[in-house]
């Protein structure tokens, strides 16, 4: 199959007219952006995105956020992300960058790795309360005036803050995390890692039995406990994902419906297309030629 674009660096300054100064590092300024459209993405860049005004819904994978200003979401890349801004506009600042854009000149290469929110069951959003963001919102100062500037050393100094922004970050999610972990459940952990495997092997297995056998419960078990903390049932969380590559793999306008079908691991096109439409209530084809 095709390698399958991502967004990059370049996409990200073209669709919204910013310069590319570095080839692995984006700033992009505080910015009102009004009710629109969204499509699922991926990116091949790590991002902060800062909420500072307004309300949205972000999902990443399977997980919805629903956001309130100030907040942070922090999403590691080729994780399938998407806004839905239906509350009105939202006024936000966000950063893109590339591992080897944190970790150069670092002794520790696996610094970037070890921040939980940007491992695939992590939490990807947390809220701020206003001295949170006095600290958050000075680093980013410092980081943009960094960046306007006509230093020598201005890259090391952006990597430097970015550094001490990411390590800001983990230590309010830690505080925020541990808190919320105390209060789940057996049900919530055994979702999560549900969640987690059907993440890892949805291309390839859409069986309720797989799941319950690799969690060592029954299929009863798993339906009944996922229906209660999720409120979907597992069948709908599969077809759900599986809807949600495919509307990213049908934004590739280089894969033709048949390639996404065998990636997919249908049958064929055709029971492809009517598992689509039978989840989404349009066809691939129609769905790709409604795309922006």
């Amino acid at each position: 199959m095709k390698e399958i674009k991502k967004i990059g660096i370049v996409d990200i300054t073209e669709k919204f007219g910013l310069d590319l100064e570095f080839k692995d590092f984006l700033f992009k300024p505080q910015e009102i952006t009004p009710n629109r459209h969204f499509e699922p993405h991926r990116s091949e860049m790590y991002s902060l995105g800062f909420v500072l005004k307004g309300e949205a819904e972000f999902i990443v994978g399977l997980e919805p956020y629903q956001l309130k200003a100030p907040s942070i979401v922090m999403v590691a890349p080729d994780e399938v992300r998407n806004w839905i801004l239906n509350k009105g506009a939202i006024e936000t600042k966000s950063l893109f960058f590339t591992e080897d854009f944190v970790v150069s000149g670092l002794i520790d290469t696996l610094f970037l790795k070890k921040f939980s929110f940007y491992k695939r069951n992590g939490q990807h959003a947390i809220a701020l309360n206003p001295e949170d963001l006095a600290i958050i919102q000075s680093l980013l100062h410092q980081i943009e005036q960094k960046k306007n500037s006509d230093l020598s050393n201005k890259l090391e100094s952006i990597q430097a803050l970015l550094r001490a922004l990411l390590l800001e970050i983990e230590g309010l999610y830690d505080i925020k995390t541990r808190n919320e972990h105390n209060t789940y459940s057996r049900s919530f952990y055994l979702t999560e890692k549900f969640k987690e495997l059907l993440s890892e092997n949805f291309t390839r297995h859409r069986e309720v039995h797989f799941y319950a056998e690799k969690l060592f419960v029954t299929p009863k078990h798993l339906s009944q406990v996922v229906k209660e903390e999720t409120g979907k049932t597992v069948s709908e969380l599969i077809n759900e994902i599986v809807c949600l590559e495919a509307k990213v793999l049908l934004q590739a306008k280089a894969l033709n419906i048949s390639e996404i079908s065998l990636y997919l691991n249908f049958a064929t096109a055709t029971f492809f297309g009517k598992f689509f439409k039978r989840n989404t209530g349009t066809s691939p084809l129609e769905y790709r030629k409604g795309l922006s």
